[in-house]
């Protein structure tokens, strides 16, 4: 059995903070807070950070997608 000299790829990340939130999304802090606080969007607190899974914005987005 051959070895590989490359560590394993590391797990998909699964808990964004609002920062990388924003970042991907381009929406402001603000936004992402004030649907936390409505409680739209669940989040999980680690200390005074509020993080919040990445199944859990998926599951946000589609349920506020409209068409027309």
């Amino acid at each position: 059995m051959v070895e590989s000299k490359y560590a394993q790829a590391a797990p998909a990340k699964r808990l964004y903070s609002i920062k990388e939130l924003v970042a991907y999304f381009g929406v402001t802090p603000w936004y992402w807070r004030s649907q936390i606080w409505a409680g739209f969007l669940p989040y999980v607190q680690v200390g005074r950070k509020m993080l919040i899974d990445h199944k859990d914005v998926e599951a946000f987005i589609q349920k506020n997608k409209s068409s027309n």
